[in-house]
C-alpha cells in the first residue's frame, strides 16, 4: 500500500492448495485480490499460473499491526 508511513501486517491465517506441479524455467503469473476490509482485518486471494494452467490458489488474512507494535523511524 503506498501510505506514508507503510502499513505493517502480521499473519493471522494462511492457506495454500496445490493443484499441479509448478513448472521451472516458466514465467509464472500471480493474480490477487481482496476479498474483504473489515477494520484492521484484510483477506486477500491469490492465483499462481504456468503456461495458462492454476498451479496453486490460496488466501490470507492479514491483520494490521497496532501502532505500539511499530518499530521507531
Amino acid at each position: 500500500m503506498d501510505t506514508l508511513p507503510p502499513l505493517r501486517f502480521v499473519t493471522a491465517a494462511l492457506q495454500v492448495e496445490y493443484l499441479r506441479p509448478t513448472p521451472l524455467g516458466v514465467p509464472l503469473e500471480i493474480r490477487g485480490q481482496v476479498q474483504e476490509i473489515k477494520g484492521r482485518k484484510v483477506v486477500v486471494s491469490a492465483t499462481v499460473s504456468a503456461n495458462g494452467e492454476i498451479c496453486a490458489r490460496g488466501q490470507v488474512v492479514a491483520v494490521q499491526m497496532p501502532e505500539h507494535m511499530k518499530p521507531a523511524a
